[in-house]
């Protein structure tokens, strides 16, 4: 992972290449969430900053978020339609 730093790659660019999309815009359509999901899966969350993971998640989740870790970053998106569905179902109740 440490090339793709050195190559100047952030993360947005990384997943853009490993969920094979054509745009950048792409990432945040929802049809793409697994794609997203499997390529954090197989990334260690410090090969990135936190800026760049918090700039990720925003962009794909298109939701105001700022987290204290990589790690719970990483997390999030491997578990945003659970915890999306979750938001949902609190704001109907």
């Amino acid at each position: 992972m440490n090339a793709l730093k050195q190559e100047g790659l952030g993360l947005l660019d990384y997943l853009v290449i490993k969920t094979g999309c054509m745009y950048l815009s792409d990432l945040s359509q929802k049809e793409m969430l697994c794609e997203i999901q499997h390529a954090v899966r197989e990334l260690d969350p410090e090969a990135f900053s936190l800026w760049e993971w918090n700039d990720a998640v925003a962009y794909i989740t298109r939701e105001p978020v700022s987290f204290r870790g990589k790690e719970q970053a990483a997390r999030y998106l491997l578990n945003y339609k659970e915890n999306r569905e979750e938001i949902m179902a609190e704001v109907k109740a």
